[in-house]
């Protein structure tokens, strides 16, 4: 029992308090593309969750070996990487050869692999020294953050399309950037550090 509470309190952590796409920029960039694309905006949210996930549960697991522990942070960083390069390769074998996914899958398995967000999990596991459920819900956490973010950035382009009273100079992007950054601010304000230091 205590193992599903540590899951599902980081986990909504992670979403609503360190949502590491709003407050950090970790995968804004894919954020803000999958929102304008409805059709690749579920099967990318469940590919960035499941890598989160895996890449979280795996790592969880090679940060309890003690001389893994002890490595200083940018053999760390190697470690993690290959693990998440690992994961990757698994998953696009399996999708080619047992699920004969097509190239445009595929691509779009090695862009949601390939994520800032996805390969901050575990280092940000391994800061907050979380057990191995907090792990597995923080991987879920940042995939549903992820998930969360869009959707809202989603909504925003829609408003900001359909707003007649935004100036021409400021319709599309710089209309989309300023949208953005007041969510962040938004969600920067849950997180306990000091944003202006």
């Amino acid at each position: 029992m205590k193992m599903l509470s540590d899951l599902l309190m980081t986990a909504l952590y992670t979403v609503f308090v360190q949502n590491l796409v709003l407050s950090s920029g970790l995968g804004m960039s894919e954020a803000i593309r999958v929102s304008t694309k409805p059709g690749t905006f579920g099967k990318f949210a469940v590919m960035i969750s499941g890598f989160s996930v895996a890449t979280s549960a795996l790592c969880g697991v090679i940060d309890s070996v003690e001389s893994v522990a002890a490595l200083p942070y940018s053999l760390r960083a190697a470690v993690y990487a290959a693990v998440l390069a690992g994961v990757y390769i698994v998953t696009a074998a399996v999708m080619k050869f047992i699920f004969r996914a097509s190239a445009k899958v595929l691509g779009t398995l090695g862009i949601a692999a390939l994520n800032t967000l996805v390969l901050a999990v575990p280092h940000i596991n391994n800061y907050a020294a979380y057990s191995f459920a907090g792990s597995i819900g923080s991987g879920l956490g940042a995939g549903i953050a992820f998930v969360l973010a869009a959707a809202l950035i989603s909504k925003g382009s829609q408003r900001i399309a359909e707003n007649e009273d935004i100036p021409a100079v400021f319709k599309g992007t710089p209309a989309m950037f300023l949208y953005v950054a007041m969510l962040s601010l938004a969600f920067a304000g849950f997180t306990d550090t000091n944003i202006f230091s």
